[in-house]
C-alpha cells in the first residue's frame, strides 16, 4: 500500500518552497539510480507558481522531460493552456523537452487518438504496469477533480482521454487516464485554500472514496502539501 504524508505551511508560497526544496531531493536521487527523470506537471495558480520555483533552485534539469497532466483543447498560443502559462516559466532548454498536446487543428477525438498511439509505441499498451513517469503532481477541484478527470465523467482512453463536457470551462480538454497517473512512484498534490477542505478530507480518511482525486496514488509515496488554511478547515 502506498505511503501517505501530509505536509502542512503556513502559507502558499511556504508550500511552493517545501515542495520545491522536495524536488530538488527526488531529482538528485532519481537522476543517480535511473539517469533521467519523468516529471508530469499541473497547471493552475499553484501548479504554475511551482514550474517557477522549481526553476529558480537553477537545478540541472537537462535529464529532466516534462508533460502537463491534461490540457485544454484550445489553440497552441490560447493563454488558457497550461503549455502556454507553464513554458513562459520554463528555461528554453527545458521547454524543448515538454511533450506537448494536440491543439483544435483537428476534432477532439482524433486528437487524443494519436497522442494516445504516441504514448502506447513509446511506453506500452498498460499504463500502470510500470514506473514510466517518476513524479506526477496534481491540483485539485473543490469537486475533487484533478488533470481533466471529473467525478462521474470516466472517459475511455488507455493513455489520454478526452473530456467534451467539463464541469469547468473550457469544455473541451486532454487528461491523462487514471491508468497513466497511477503508474509513477511519486504523486504529489498541491493543494490550497478551504473551499477544498471538504474534498482533501474525503480522500484522507475515507477508505472507499471515489472522488478522482483519491483514485490517484503513488507506487512509493503519495504526499499532500496543504496551506494553513485548509489544514485548518479538515
Amino acid at each position: 500500500m502506498t505511503n501517505k504524508t501530509v505536509i502542512t505551511s503556513d502559507s502558499p508560497e511556504q508550500l511552493l518552497a517545501l515542495a520545491a526544496a522536495d524536488f530538488a531531493t527526488l531529482h538528485a536521487a532519481t537522476l543517480e539510480a535511473k539517469g533521467h527523470m519523468r516529471v508530469v506537471l499541473t497547471g493552475g495558480t499553484l501548479g504554475i507558481a511551482f514550474i517557477k520555483a522549481m526553476e529558480d533552485l537553477q537545478l540541472d534539469l537537462s535529464g529532466v522531460s516534462f508533460m502537463f497532466g491534461d490540457e485544454r483543447f484550445v489553440g497552441l498560443s490560447d493563454p488558457d493552456r497550461n503549455e502556454f502559462q507553464g513554458l513562459s516559466q520554463l528555461d528554453d532548454e527545458s521547454a524543448l523537452r515538454l511533450r506537448r498536446y494536440p491543439s483544435v487543428e483537428q476534432p477532439i477525438e482524433i486528437a487524443r487518438a494519436q497522442l494516445d498511439q504516441e504514448l502506447t509505441e513509446i511506453f506500452g499498451d498498460n499504463p500502470g504496469s510500470k514506473e514510466v513517469f517518476d513524479l506526477v503532481i496534481l491540483g485539485v477541484g473543490p469537486d475533487g477533480h484533478v488533470a481533466s478527470l471529473f467525478p462521474g465523467h470516466d472517459q475511455p482512453g488507455l493513455w489520454v482521454v478526452a473530456e467534451t463536457e467539463s464541469p469547468k470551462p473550457p469544455s473541451r480538454r486532454l487528461s491523462l487516464s487514471y491508468r497513466a497517473l497511477n503508474g509513477p512512484g511519486h504523486v504529489w498534490f498541491l493543494v490550497s485554500g478551504s473551499p477544498k477542505a471538504p474534498v482533501v478530507s474525503q480522500a484522507l480518511s475515507e477508505e472507499n472514496c471515489k472522488l478522482p482525486l483519491a483514485r490517484v496514488t503513488g507506487r512509493s509515496e503519495t504526499r499532500w502539501y496543504l496551506d494553513k488554511e485548509l489544514s485548518d478547515a479538515l
